[in-house]
């Protein structure tokens, strides 16, 4: 039985121990901290050879990122590097379909340079490709006769894009004049900041029946209207305050999207990097109640007798690109901790002090499942509950560098 004596030190009763033997022994960590390094594009160190290792049997690579970081699609592109000669030459990201095109077309012809030309002046016009590191990154696989395939709602900034695309497109003037009307109370609503004025949230069936009439049987212009109205009901329902459906509509979209390409795809069993919101990557239930792409791809991986890996890239600390419209701009860099991985560290008794600086921690999540078990895993915050059941792998660094806006 363990002895124990009271000392008063520092206002407080605090225990002391009658020998060293008797007090209690540091937990041993969960699972080992292996470090990995990213330089030249390349992944060096234990932890690279950890991940590597997966390649050649992982159909899907998904990386499950916290956004405004440059780490994650950087080390999307070196893995994407090691993964190109089993056949990997798929990139999947959480950008609209049309925008997606929209961009390629961009990046092929004039580059990152041109795309962050283009985009001056309307930084916010594309989610995520509108920072330099996820520019590149898809450029790699477009350099590459790669493909891309955007499989989200499309976005509410990304509509002044396709507005000035269908008027492009109009062939009378009363066509042209009717998407100008559109375009003129699209560029107010944005600079004054009216959120419920806005395309995505003010525009009613009559609206798109309308469009479907003025563009009947040009093929381009009635894509462009079908990616706006599948988009839009997603939208207006948050707007309503319907979270739940709002989510819901949006994930069904996602994946009906990703199965359309994926049928339609140049080999039987496409190999694909995907690049998503962490809650989207995992395996099994989200956080937000939701059966989401990443557990699609478990089964369609196995029909293959191939896997899907999963990592979080998520910093422990850094500085993070945060995109809050205000007087000074759309962008700030801040500092950034993470309350989510550090209970996950803690859990695994593993030290802040063993994530590196400058490097990354590879850790595995599956013997943290094993030792929790049933009643431990059901005592987890739904977040982190939703990670550690639904990745392999936690990638994390003390040392994150924030994304870089390609305009401002």
């Amino acid at each position: 039985m363990r002895k124990l004596l009271c000392a008063l030190a520092m206002g407080a009763m605090v225990p002391v121990y009658a020998s060293a033997e008797e007090a209690p022994a540091q937990a041993a960590p969960v699972a080992q901290v292996m470090i990995m390094t990213l330089a030249n594009g390349a992944l060096a160190g234990p932890g690279a050879d950890v991940l590597t290792a997966h390649l050649e049997d992982a159909q899907f690579i998904l990386i499950g990122e916290e956004h405004g970081f440059a780490g994650p699609p950087a080390i999307g592109k070196a893995l994407a590097e090691a993964a190109w000669p089993y056949g990997l030459k798929t990139h999947v990201i959480e950008v609209g379909p049309i925008a997606t095109a929209w961009t390629a077309e961009l990046l092929r012809d004039d580059g990152v340079e041109g795309l962050a030309a283009t985009l001056e002046g309307r930084p916010v016009a594309l989610p995520f490709l509108n920072m330099r590191e996820d520019a590149e990154l898809a450029k790699y696989f477009l350099d590459r006769r790669g493909d891309l395939w955007g499989v989200d709602q499309e976005f509410i900034g990304s509509s002044i894009l396709h507005l000035e695309r269908l008027e492009t497109l109009a062939k009378t003037d009363k066509v042209r004049s009717f998407v100008g009307d559109l375009i003129e109370k699209e560029r107010s609503a944005f600079a004054t900041g009216a959120q419920t004025s806005m395309f995505m949230f003010a525009v009613d069936d009559e609206t798109f029946s309308a469009l479907e009439t003025h563009f009947a049987g040009q093929k381009e212009a009635l894509r462009i209207i079908k990616g706006l109205r599948d988009s839009a009901p997603i939208y207006q329902a948050y707007a309503r305050g319907e979270n739940y459906k709002s989510n819901a509509e949006r994930i069904e979209l996602i994946k009906a999207q990703f199965i359309e390409y994926y049928g339609n795809a140049r080999s039987r069993a496409p190999r694909a990097l995907f690049k998503l919101g962490w809650n989207h990557a995992g395996l099994g239930t989200t956080y937000l109640n939701m059966f989401d792409i990443g557990s699609l791809t478990e089964g369609i991986a196995a029909t293959n007798d191939l896997e899907a890996l999963r990592l979080l890239i998520n910093p422990l600390e850094g500085e993070q690109t945060q995109v809050r419209p205000s007087p000074d701009g759309f962008f700030s860099t801040v500092d950034y901790q993470s309350e989510t991985i550090t209970d996950i560290l803690e859990e695994m008794n593993i030290s802040p002090d063993d994530i590196p600086n400058d490097g990354w921690a590879i850790i595995e999540l599956a013997p943290l499942r094993l030792v929790l078990d049933q009643k431990g895993l059901n005592a987890l915050s739904p977040e982190v509950k939703s990670i550690v059941l639904g990745f392999d792998y936690l990638v994390t660094t003390r040392g994150a560098t924030p994304a870089t806006p390609l305009a401002y």
